[in-house]
């Protein structure tokens, strides 16, 4: 789901700044404006200015601080909610085209399965609270579920990265910034994490999620997942499924390498100011974003899952200028 929305969000922002930079004076000349250099370049802006010197200094770079708020989703084996997200920058330019940004985004994403599971042997989330189908040791014969349960998730995820930003608008040297501004993130990090999962009721019992309609198909999902969340309590107590003591931790949560990309949109509102709509997508090497990595085949013999978790934000940003 998340890479079909990046996807249309790629998209979308190409079209809007293909229509909404044509047609109209985007720019401003700053080579009369003396506030745009720094002081060691004065010397050059004065020769300019006197007819001595060919051509203008290159303006200072700018420093960035910026807020965003938006909507956070992790693309894995669970079906995903949209749920809010926040973040913080500091960017700093380093040409007409390329700058640096230090970034943390926290975001709180969930989800429910609207088909039920029974293949839950190995995660300790749901098994034995719930008796899971297996395979007799000894004669190998398959013994169905006593239980099904429908996975679901609450996550809370810490992405800290430093990012490289590509500016595709701005390449008309000596020119103040445009009022639209394309630019693509391409940056390294690190994401650490904690999931749980609501697996019992309000008294300690699991849930009845045999008394759900388990023959559902797709055009029943909403009326499942209304019967769902009418039982469910919302608590989300029991810890999801980790990798335990194998892997990396950070404050003690889980703690991954990360990969981010992405693509974003800003429009300039004031010399300081612009507001920045924004997707980025970040990549772990990670299955257990959502609680959950074991596929539904081969009965009673569970097989991780072949595709790593992702956590995608989308944003809406207020940015700040500095010198």
């Amino acid at each position: 789901m998340a890479s079909k929305k990046f996807g249309f969000l790629l998209g979308l922002i190409a079209l809007i700044c293909s229509t909404s930079v044509v047609g109209q004076n985007v720019v401003q000349n700053i080579w009369r404006d003396s506030s745009y250099y720094p002081t060691s370049r004065l010397p050059q802006y004065n020769e300019f200015m006197n007819n001595q010197y060919a051509y203008p200094p290159k303006p200072r770079n700018m420093w960035e601080v910026g807020v965003k708020g938006g909507l956070a989703s992790i693309s894995g084996d669970v079906s995903s909610n949209l749920n809010f997200g926040w973040g913080l920058h500091v960017r700093k330019a380093l040409g007409y085209t390329v700058s640096l940004r230090a970034e943390y985004v926290h975001g709180g994403p969930s989800g429910l399965n609207w088909r039920p599971a029974k293949n839950y042997l190995l995660n300790n989330a749901w098994y034995p609270t719930y008796q899971a189908q297996k395979v007799d040791p000894v004669t190998g014969a398959q013994i169905p579920a006593k239980d099904v349960v429908y996975y679901n998730y609450k996550s809370k995820v810490n992405d800290l990265s430093l990012q490289t930003l590509f500016t595709f608008s701005n390449i008309r040297f000596h020119h103040a910034q445009t009022k639209v501004g394309l630019y693509a993130i391409l940056g390294v990090g690190v994401l650490w994490y904690q999931t749980n999962v609501n697996a019992l009721n309000a008294n300690g019992q699991k849930y009845d999620f045999n008394s759900i309609n388990v023959n559902a198909n797709y055009p029943d999902r909403k009326s499942v997942k209304e019967a769902l969340k009418s039982m469910m309590d919302g608590s989300y107590e029991t810890a999801a499924e980790t990798e335990g003591d194998r892997k990396w931790k950070m404050f003690g949560k889980s703690a991954r390498l990360s990969g981010t990309v992405g693509v974003g949109l800003a429009f300039r509102i004031s010399r300081r100011l612009n507001i920045a709509l924004e997707d980025r997508l970040t990549f772990v090497k990670d299955d257990l974003l959502d609680g959950q990595r074991w596929q539904e085949h081969a009965t009673g013999e569970p097989v991780l899952t072949r595709n790593f978790d992702s956590y995608n934000f989308a944003s809406l940003g207020l940015n700040i200028n500095l010198f």
